[in-house]
C-alpha cells in the first residue's frame, strides 16, 4: 500500500487507482470529521490533511502514465479539482465570510470579536464543505478514470 500512494515510480490500472483514491477520500473525511469532533485540533488536521496532496498527485501520474500521458497533466486535473472547490464554497457560503471581513474591516471592528464571528462561520460551513469536498473528489476520480486510457496493464 505505502508503495501505492507514496512512490511516484511505476504505473497503476484503473482498479488500483480507484481504490487508492477512495482510501485518499475516506482518510481526507475522518480527518474532516476530527477536526469537528475535536475544535482544538482542527487546524493541525486541516494542515495534515494538505499532505494528502502527495499521495493524489502520485497515484494521478501513475494512472496517467499508464493511460500513455505525462505525469504532468496532473496539474489540469488538480486545477480543474481547485476551481471546483472554489465554486462550491462560494456557493455554501465562502462568499459570505469574505464579505463580513471585508465589512467588519470598513466598520473597525475589533480583530477578537471578528475572529469569534468568523470562527463561527467556518464551523457552520464545515460538514457542508466537508461533503461538498468528498463528492467533489469522487466526481474527479470518476472523471480520471473515464479520461485517461486504458493502460498497457489493463488490456
Amino acid at each position: 500500500m505505502g508503495n501505492l500512494l507514496l512512490s511516484p515510480n511505476g504505473s497503476i490500472n484503473t482498479a488500483e487507482f480507484m481504490r487508492a483514491g477512495l482510501i485518499l477520500i475516506a482518510i481526507a473525511v475522518l480527518l474532516g470529521v476530527g477536526g469537528y469532533l475535536m475544535p482544538q485540533s482542527a487546524k493541525i488536521l486541516s494542515y495534515l490533511s494538505f499532505v494528502l496532496i502527495y499521495p493524489w498527485a502520485v497515484i494521478w501520474i501513475k494512472r496517467l502514465r499508464d493511460g500513455g500521458k505525462s505525469g504532468w497533466m496532473f496539474l489540469l486535473y488538480l486545477l480543474i479539482y481547485i476551481v471546483l472547490i472554489v465554486v462550491a464554497s462560494m456557493i455554501l457560503g465562502g462568499g459570505e465570510i469574505f464579505k463580513f471581513s471585508m465589512e467588519a474591516a470598513k466598520e473597525g471592528m475589533d480583530k477578537a470579536e471578528m475572529t469569534a464571528k468568523m470562527e463561527m462561520m467556518e464551523q457552520a460551513l464545515q460538514i457542508p464543505m466537508m461533503i461538498v469536498g468528498g463528492f467533489v473528489s469522487l466526481v474527479m476520480l470518476y472523471i480520471g478514470d473515464k479520461t485517461i486510457p486504458k493502460g498497457v496493464s489493463e488490456e
